[in-house]
């Protein structure tokens, strides 16, 4: 598991990469996600992700916070 913040994240709140792109298409695009998670160690997005097999799995409320503290970098 990736996650090292101590706050729960409920399966509900875990999506895909498409997943998290369908609920929020007017800002994310696949090839974006993509990108920010190849780069999670370095720019803190690894706390917003579950490891599930070969899936990443996403925390989509954490991923909201990250981008709004991230918004302009």
């Amino acid at each position: 598991m990736e996650n090292s913040n101590t706050e729960v994240i409920t399966i509900n709140d875990l999506k895909t990469i498409e997943g998290l792109v369908e609920v929020n298409p007017q800002v994310l695009t696949v090839p974006l996600l993509r990108w920010q998670l190849r780069h999670r160690y370095e720019n803190g997005l690894a706390n917003c992700c579950v490891k599930a097999g070969k899936r990443i799995l996403i925390s989509q409320s954490r991923y909201e916070q990250w981008l709004a503290a991230n918004a302009g970098k």
